[in-house]
């Protein structure tokens, strides 16, 4: 699959996780690494403005990347419990 599907793919279930609340956590740390990988592209390889969309989608990663930090932040209670591991 190309690069665009597996990183869409990557959101939708990052999304879904942030959606139940026993795995919001999860699913914010995925997505603020997804996010993380998307504004590197943006400021490395592709440029800011693609396709002459404005910036468009370089301002949706940081605000989707800040939302995702917000989350970490509110569920960080819960970071023990999901750094255990059960041997």
């Amino acid at each position: 699959f190309p690069v665009t599907i597996r990183s869409g793919v990557i959101e939708l279930i990052a999304s879904i996780l942030i959606l139940i609340p026993k795995t919001t956590l999860m699913g914010a740390v995925l997505g603020f690494g997804t996010m993380l990988g998307a504004i590197f592209s943006h400021i490395f390889v592709l440029g800011i403005e693609l396709q002459d969309d404005g910036g468009t989608l370089f301002i949706l990663a940081v605000i989707t990347l800040l939302s995702c930090l917000f989350l970490i932040y509110t569920e960080r209670n819960k970071i023990s419990e999901l750094l255990k591991f059960n041997i």
